[in-house]
């Protein structure tokens, strides 16, 4: 960090291999202790969370769409967040939640869960492939 300010480029690290789609986690890069915050770009047929239809008992989190759409799938709905577009998710079973991108078209938003701490445990509800034969 030079003169109180920081720039970090996606493009000048790696991603995360373990997570689906492309995936930067910018918090410790950045040396933010307050919340996690991610980078996704999901391409068409990926998910953003590798533990599908999940919540997080101790942790909230919201997504904010940069270019694209996604679907989101939530407890008794679901719906298109499209460029520009915020949801939040509480934490606990009425936040459970999947973050996916059915379209032809590249999704990039951005991903954050405060208090980072309660990133854990993460509760899973279903599988994605579970979740979309039971809704289509």
């Amino acid at each position: 960090m030079s003169d109180g300010w920081q720039r970090y480029q996606l493009d000048e690290s790696e991603t995360r291999d373990d997570k689906p789609g492309r995936r930067w986690e910018l918090s410790p890069k950045l040396d933010i202790d307050a919340f996690n915050l991610n980078v996704a770009i999901l391409e068409p047929g990926e998910r953003l969370s590798q533990n599908h239809f999940h919540y997080h008992e101790n942790q909230e989190e919201l997504i904010h769409v940069t270019a694209g759409r996604c679907r989101v799938e939530v407890v008794d709905d679901r719906f298109v967040a499209e460029q520009g577009d915020t949801v939040q998710f509480d934490a606990g079973e009425p936040g459970t939640h999947l973050v996916h991108n059915p379209f032809d078209e590249t999704c990039r938003l951005m991903a954050i869960g405060w208090p980072p701490e309660g990133r854990y445990p993460v509760e899973q509800v279903q599988t994605f492939e579970e979740l979309l034969a039971e809704r289509e």
